[in-house]
């Protein structure tokens, strides 16, 4: 199957699970014309349909869909009893749904079968088994030579007539099941297993539940657009408290690290050149002044220099320098 073809199935079927519930293994209703196209075009059932319902399916056989297919059968001399079919698969691949329209339990036309396990009451139309009906259209009958036989003319009008009903009866099924919401139809064209698209009642069911869900998120209380502010506001004159909401997240910051660095603001920026030109004569003032009790500082305390003496006998007659004086060296 190619990818766009089971990504449109992927789809169809997650629509059919959200809005009518359908959850594998899917169980199908197989009919006699379904089986008998699956072996004409030598087509394994199960893969089939697996590929198909893009899941794990359960097909399902009626008691009346087997009678219609061994009624097709020739009759076997030594049993009394209609040969098994080959396209017929094992009850272990296919078993058998029983199916109860009468007392006796005796079966009745394929597609009323069908129809009433689709949908079993006729006033609400509604597939609670969330059933998946697979058919097909009657397989054509081999086209003879021309036949000069009045009996042969005869023969062959009645096969052309018997494939025509056969025709009309199963279009009949597939236009029935299309009014029931909510069946998925598989059918069989060319070699080719179908999954129709979303019937018009369908579609119909499927927008009142999407429109229902929006309408809920309104009306719901602990909806995140449900009006929260107003009743916030509401209940805060009263003296009540806003619940919180579990799931929201508070819009953040960008990250400081990937932010451009601001500037820091200069001081003299907004100074004026009149305001530079007052303010630096009053600067070289203060600098001469400070220079001035500098230099005053430094003549009033003269370098001391230190004596060195050549013996220890002459330090005690030496007399000592005053401080104000510097003293003489010989």
């Amino acid at each position: 199957m190619r990818a766009k073809r089971s990504k449109k199935y992927r789809k169809l079927m997650h629509q059919y699970e959200m809005t009518f519930g359908f959850r594998e293994p899917y169980q199908v209703l197989v009919d006699s014309n379904f089986l008998q196209a699956v072996h004409n075009f030598k087509m394994e059932l199960l893969p089939a349909l697996e590929r198909t319902l893009q899941g794990k399916p359960k097909p399902l056989l009626t008691k009346c869909s087997l009678a219609a297919l061994m009624a097709k059968q020739p009759i076997n001399p030594k049993t009394n009893q209609p040969y098994r079919p080959h396209h017929l698969p094992p009850p272990t691949e296919l078993p058998l749904r029983h199916c109860s329209h009468n007392a006796d339990s005796t079966p009745i036309d394929e597609v009323d079968c069908l129809l009433s396990l689709l949908s079993p009451s006729t006033d609400a139309k509604k597939n609670k088994e969330h059933y998946i009906l697979a058919t097909a259209d009657p397989p054509a009958a081999k086209k003879s030579d021309k036949a000069d036989n009045p009996a042969q003319r005869k023969r062959k009008r009645d096969d052309e007539r018997e494939e025509e009903r056969a025709l009309r009866r199963s279009r009949a099924l597939r236009s029935g099941a299309r009014s029931i919401p909510g069946v998925p139809i598989i059918y069989v064209k060319r070699s080719v297993m179908v999954l129709e698209p979303l019937s018009s009642h369908s579609e119909t069911v499927r927008e009142g539940h999407e429109k229902g869900k929006f309408r809920a998120g309104l009306d719901d209380p602990n909806a995140v657009n449900s009006g929260e502010k107003r009743k916030f506001d509401g209940e805060g004159a009263e003296g009540g408290e806003r619940k919180k909401i579990s799931g929201l997240k508070k819009a953040k910051g960008p990250n400081p690290l990937s932010m451009k660095k601001s500037k820091k603001p200069n001081d003299n920026a907004g100074a004026t050149k009149k305001d530079k030109a007052r303010t630096e004569p009053v600067k070289k003032a203060d600098a001469g002044a400070d220079a001035a009790e500098g230099e005053e500082s430094g003549a009033a305390k003269p370098k001391r220099r230190r004596r060195h003496h050549k013996g220890g006998g002459d330090f005690d007659a030496a007399p000592a320098a005053e401080p104000g004086q510097d003293m003489e060296v010989e």
